[in-house]
């Protein structure tokens, strides 16, 4: 019996540990391997060579219905069978594929029923309703055009469905999946942006809620346990991510605040510190921050009798505007935490006491007056002294000032205190000591947009979970579940986030999203020493 040639399709980038599990499984079927690298910068390739298969690159992304294009015109079977480097084909689906190759390609395109499995668990029914893909074609059809979410045009052909399932091992670890999906959610929210189309918020709020039914009810995910009420949650979020960055796109208001923040600065008013009996350090830590840091500056200078900065690393202009302050510039990229970081920078000051500032914060004039007045007195070091910190998210203060306020300690003795060694979430360790609220307040610009927030977020949780775990803390998915929404109660009616319309529920949702993360990290985590 003649098989008509059959070609893989396949495309990757950094993807070497499955795509040994999905060439293993497709060895013996192929006639041809196609692979479209997009820039991989792991051991992909010589995974890919070693089972024979055909290496070419495109580093020039254009989403991947492109991309798949691209690689299908390498292609010279009669067959195409697209793949994702992270599918696996079983041993039935490949008896299907066989008997389909064995007729002349005509019109017909047929779907692939897929099993997801996450962090290594299954979370798809097998006998429930799993969605077919169209994944095996004869060469006349081709993908479309799509960012994201790309599927074979059918253009009039006739369809059926093969016999047994693809095992789509979709993430192997919550960051994987986190990082993964929410490039997704950016590249969906670009294409709709750019296409024209208008964001509703309603759907912000409308969507991850349907998104949480059909894949835990509808899709029937709640037969499969804890797994399938996880990827419910995450794939909830993900949703959220995708409608919540699409609406900040066009109602994001951070340039504004920026700009305001700079207009307000110039507004400043010189302090007197001719009874001044204290001297002060500003020790800060730095990457990148070109944008923010002269703005920040601005607003301490004249109170400061030095300016410490301690970078890890920042390939802008950060180092040029920081010496042009006559700031004393250190580097140390040997990364160990933000607390870490924090105490190394400390060491370099001299200073009675310290005051810490991050580059996207700011002094009002009433804080570097109580500032002032502290460094008229004496040292004090029975007490350490907290700003009040309003934070603007996407350019809009949601915890409106009256309301609540982060109160940080961030003036104190050079010799009597210093950070915690915590590598996210660091704060001052002291000692017991009584604590002053200094008037005024400590203006934050927090993010330039809400992708940009959002990435933070996925680096702080998965940082927290690790230190969490390397000190034994433990965590049941009941308490997953309680944190998670305990955050969003706390930020949405407890510090007033109800009270600021859509971003105030896009942050407190967003909070409920990296509660959810790090206590899913950390719940993983312990379920792989466990096992």
């Amino acid at each position: 019996m003649k098989y008509y040639i059959l070609s893989f399709v396949i495309i990757v980038k950094n993807f070497d540990e499955n795509l040994k599990i999905s060439l293993s499984a497709i060895a013996d079927l192929a006639n041809e391997i196609v692979i479209l690298d997009s820039g991989s910068t792991d051991n992909s390739e010589q995974i890919a060579k070693s089972f024979g298969a055909k290496w070419f690159v495109n580093t020039d992304w254009q989403g991947f219905g492109k991309q798949r294009q691209i690689a299908q015109r390498y292609a010279t079977g009669d067959w195409i069978l697209a793949l994702d480097a992270d599918e696996e084909v079983t041993p039935k689906l490949k008896q299907s594929i066989l008997t389909v190759i064995k007729t002349p390609p005509a019109n017909t395109v047929y779907g692939i029923k897929r099993l997801d499995f996450i962090f290594g668990h299954q979370i798809d029914n097998a006998l429930w309703g799993v969605k077919a893909h169209w994944r095996l074609y004869p060469k006349t059809f081709n993908y479309d055009n799509n960012l994201v979410h790309e599927s074979v045009v059918l253009d009039g052909a006739t369809t059926a469905k093969l016999e047994g399932f693809l095992h789509h091992h979709t993430a192997p670890t919550p960051l994987f999946w986190l990082e993964k999906r929410l490039s997704y959610a950016k590249a969906w929210a670009d294409d709709r942006h750019k296409q024209g189309k208008k964001a509703k918020f309603f759907k912000v709020i409308a969507n991850p809620l349907w998104a949480f039914i059909k894949q835990y009810w509808l899709d029937g995910r709640f037969l499969q346990g804890r797994y399938g009420l996880i990827y419910s949650l995450l794939f909830t979020q993900y949703t959220f991510n995708k409608y919540a960055i699409f609406y900040d796109l066009s109602h994001n208001q951070a340039e504004q605040a920026f700009a305001q923040s700079i207009e307000n600065n110039q507004n400043l008013r010189p302090i007197s510190l001719s009874q001044k009996k204290s001297t002060l350090s500003l020790v800060m830590i730095v990457k990148n921050e070109s944008k923010h840091l002269a703005a920040c500056l601005d607003t301490v200078r004249d109170l400061v009798n030095e300016i410490v900065i301690l970078d890890s690393g920042s390939t802008d202009n950060t180092k040029q505007i920081a010496q042009h302050y006559g700031a004393k510039w250190f580097v140390n990229t040997d990364w160990q935490g933000f607390g870490r970081q924090r105490q190394l920078a400390q060491r370099y000051a001299t200073g009675d006491y310290i005051l810490v500032l991050d580059a996207d914060e700011r002094l009002d004039q009433t804080l570097r007056t109580s500032i002032a007045e502290v460094l008229c007195l004496p040292v004090q070091r029975d007490k350490v002294f907290s700003v009040a910190r309003v934070n603007t998210f996407c350019g809009v203060e949601v915890q409106n000032r009256y309301w609540y306020t982060d109160k940080l300690a961030r003036l104190y003795a050079n010799d009597s205190f210093q950070y915690s060694a915590l590598e996210v979430h660091e704060s001052l360790d002291q000692h017991n000591a009584k604590n002053v609220v200094l008037k005024g307040y400590l203006p934050h610009i927090t993010n330039d947009n809400l992708y940009h927030f959002l990435v933070k977020n996925i680096r702080y949780s998965h940082d927290w979970a690790i230190e969490k775990h390397k000190y034994g803390k433990k965590v049941s998915l009941v308490g997953v579940l309680f944190h998670a929404w305990f955050s969003f109660f706390r930020e949405y009616v407890i510090r007033g986030d109800m009270l600021s319309g859509a971003y105030g529920y896009i942050l407190a949702v967003a909070s409920l999203g990296y509660t959810l993360d790090k206590y899913i990290i950390l719940w993983n985590l312990n379920k792989a020493r466990k096992n």
